[in-house]
C-alpha cells in the first residue's frame, strides 16, 4: 500500500504533528510511507520526506500558502491520501483534529477573541465546511466522540465520522518517572516535595486564568504553568491576587514527560478542546486529572473512578472545589492517579495504529 500523510509539521512535540509521526513510524515497515509536510524533523530513513513551500507568517497564510502546493505536489499513485483536516484539496483520509467552529465559538464566549482570531475563523470554518460537507467518498475520523457531533452539527459531515483517540506513548509518560525527576524539577522553583503542585500544560486560554481564580480559594497549594503562550496577563492577574509566590510559569519545553513527573495533579479546565493529549499523557503518568467535559479527552473519564470531570468549565468554585479534595484527600489523588494509568494502558499508539489501518482497509474494499 502507498499512503500519503499530509500535515503542515511534522515532529513528535505534541498534537496533530505527532499523530502523524506516530502512525508513519508503524506503517512504514510493511508499507510505502510518504510525508508531505511544509516543516519536517526526519526521525525514520523508511518515511520518504516532501517538503512544501509555504508562508508562516500567521495560523492564516499558513493555511491557505500550503493547501495549493501540495494539492498539486503529490501525484495520484497513492491508495491513501491521509490529510489532517483541511491541509489541501486531494485526500481520501482525513482526521479532524478540531472543528475550527466550535473552538472559536468557545473562545468567543470564555475569553473573547481578535479581529484576527475572527478572519480565520470565517476563512478556516468555511474550508472545513467544505471539506467534511463534500467528501462523500471519503473516509473521516474524529479524535473524540466530541469532534464527531461537532463535525456532523457544523458542517453536515456526508461521511459517519469514526472515532478513534489519539494513542499515547506509555514508556515515554509513565509513574516510573516520578523517582527519576521529581525532585530535581521541583528544585527549580524551590517546591518541597510534600507541596501540593497543580500542573496546567499548554495554551493558556484553555482555563489558565479559572486556574489561578481557583487557587485563590486553596491553601498553600502551588500552580506551574508549562506553556508557549505569552505569560504576562496571567503573570498579572497572579499578582493582583496576591499569588505570586504559589504559581510559576516554566515556559515552552519538549521534555513535558518531567514536568508529569514533578506535579501531583493536571488540571484542564478548557471551554474547549478536540481532544486534549495533555490529558491523557497526564494520565498515563499516573495523575489525577481534573478535566471540562468541554474536552474530548473527558470521554475517557469515570468521574471519581479515575479522574475528575468539571460540569462547568467557567465556574472557578466548582474547580476550586475538586482541587481542594485532591488536597485534603491524598489517598483519593493517589486513587485517582493508579486508575488513570491502568485505564489509559489500552490507548498505546499500536493500538491507534491498527485502528487506522483498518479504515484504510475498508475505505480501499469499498472503492474496488
Amino acid at each position: 500500500m502507498r499512503i500519503a500523510f499530509v500535515v503542515h509539521d511534522y515532529h513528535r512535540a505534541g498534537g496533530q504533528s505527532r499523530y502523524v509521526a506516530e502512525l508513519a513510524s508503524r506503517f512504514c515497515g510493511e508499507h510505502e510511507v510518504h510525508v508531505f509536510a511544509n516543516r519536517i524533523e526526519p526521525d525514520n530513513t523508511r518515511i520518504h520526506f516532501h517538503t512544501v513551500p509555504a508562508w508562516r507568517s500567521n495560523a492564516f497564510t499558513t493555511v491557505l500558502s500550503f493547501a495549493l502546493p501540495v494539492t498539486f505536489q503529490i501525484d495520484r499513485g497513492f491508495d491513501v491520501i491521509h490529510s489532517q483536516g483541511f491541509c489541501g484539496f486531494r485526500g481520501n483520509v482525513f482526521t479532524s483534529h478540531i472543528c475550527n467552529r466550535a473552538w472559536h465559538l468557545a473562545m468567543r464566549q470564555f475569553e473573547g477573541r481578535t479581529w484576527r482570531e475572527s478572519v480565520f475563523d470565517a476563512v478556516a470554518s468555511t474550508l472545513e465546511h467544505g471539506l467534511y460537507r463534500f467528501g462523500h467518498k471519503s473516509a473521516v475520523i474524529a479524535i473524540s466522540k466530541r469532534v464527531s457531533r461537532d463535525i456532523v452539527q457544523f458542517y453536515h459531515c456526508a461521511t459517519q465520522p469514526q472515532v478513534i483517540y489519539h494513542g499515547v506513548d506509555l514508556e515515554l509518560f509513565s509513574p516510573k518517572n516520578r523517582p527519576r525527576w521529581r525532585s530535581e524539577t521541583r528544585s527549580r522553583y524551590a517546591l518541597a516535595d510534600g507541596d501540593m503542585v497543580f500542573l496546567f500544560v499548554g495554551d493558556l486560554r484553555k482555563g489558565a486564568r479559572r486556574c489561578i481564580q481557583a487557587l485563590s480559594r486553596v491553601k498553600s497549594a502551588h500552580l506551574l504553568f508549562v506553556s508557549r503562550t505569552a505569560p504576562e496577563p496571567y503573570r498579572k492577574l497572579a499578582e493582583e491576587t496576591g499569588l505570586a509566590d504559589r504559581i510559576h510559569f516554566a515556559g515552552a519545553t519538549n521534555q513535558v514527560e518531567r514536568w508529569y513527573a514533578a506535579a501531583d495533579a493536571l488540571l484542564h479546565p478548557t471551554p474547549y478542546d478536540a481532544f486534549g493529549m495533555v490529558v491523557s499523557e497526564a494520565m498515563a503518568s499516573g495523575l489525577p486529572v481534573v478535566v471540562s467535559q468541554e474536552a474530548g479527552a473527558a470521554e475517557l473519564i469515570q468521574p471519581g473512578v479515575n479522574g475528575l470531570v468539571l460540569e462547568d468549565p467557567g465556574s472557578e468554585i466548582e474547580l476550586a472545589q475538586h482541587m481542594q479534595s485532591l488536597c485534603l484527600d491524598r489517598s483519593l489523588a493517589a486513587a485517582l492517579g493508579a486508575a488513570a494509568r491502568k485505564s489509559i494502558e489500552s490507548l498505546s499508539w499500536d493500538v491507534i495504529a491498527e485502528q487506522t489501518m483498518r479504515v484504510y482497509q475498508q475505505l480501499l474494499k469499498q472503492s474496488a
